[in-house]
């Protein structure tokens, strides 16, 4: 197993952190995550590289888990309305409009084993069940944080509207919880990574 540099190691976490600020500074931090990046930065051996608060989108997809012959037609951080979304069973796709919500994704570089597997145990104290070590490398331990609240809805082909307006809305109170779960889930993670400071 290859050794980290200390040095090295708490120069990348500096910029990662300047990398948070500026993005605080101009509104991109997603609402949400800023009290549990808070809470594993201000860790001696963790710090985070990226970070997903959760979110509903609109891909244009066959098929949704193929990333590269996809794209995003809407985002959104916050709950979703029907006016925003309904838009969508009138548009032509290019291949099929799919609507999903996703919970948090995070990543965190940690220095030792040790570390990691408190990050990971705090995780899964917290709803985040997939989750696990992603690489090790001289650069630290990339461990991933993910929680399995998602839904994945085809709206419509190139030719076929495949919800009704009634469905639709139901949909979009489903999507809603999934956000309203993923802020629980940040909220309980921010809580087990401060409580491993008491411990």
């Amino acid at each position: 197993m290859p050794g980290v540099d200390r040095e090295k190691w708490l120069e990348r976490k500096q910029l990662f952190l300047r990398r948070i600020a500026e993005d605080r500074e101009i509104g991109y931090l997603d609402p949400g995550v800023e009290g549990v990046l808070n809470a594993i930065n201000s860790r001696e051996k963790s710090y985070t590289t990226s970070s997903c608060a959760g979110r509903v989108t609109v891909i244009d997809a066959e098929k949704p888990w193929a990333r590269d012959e996809s794209s995003v037609v809407f985002k959104k951080h916050s709950h979703v309305t029907l006016d925003e979304i309904r838009v969508f069973l009138e548009k032509q796709p290019a291949r099929m409009f799919w609507l999903q919500a996703t919970g948090p994704i995070l990543h965190i570089i940690t220095y030792d084993l040790e570390e990691a597997a408190l990050m990971l145990e705090a995780a899964r104290r917290s709803g985040f069940k997939h989750s696990g070590i992603m690489s090790i490398s001289d650069k630290g331990f990339l461990v991933e944080l993910v929680s399995g609240a998602q839904v994945n809805v085809p709206l419509r082909t190139r030719s076929t509207i495949l919800v009704s307006p009634e469905a639709l809305e139901e949909i979009i109170i489903i999507a809603n919880k999934v956000l309203d779960e993923s802020r629980e889930r940040l909220r309980r993670l921010e809580e087990e990574v401060r409580k491993l400071e008491e411990g």
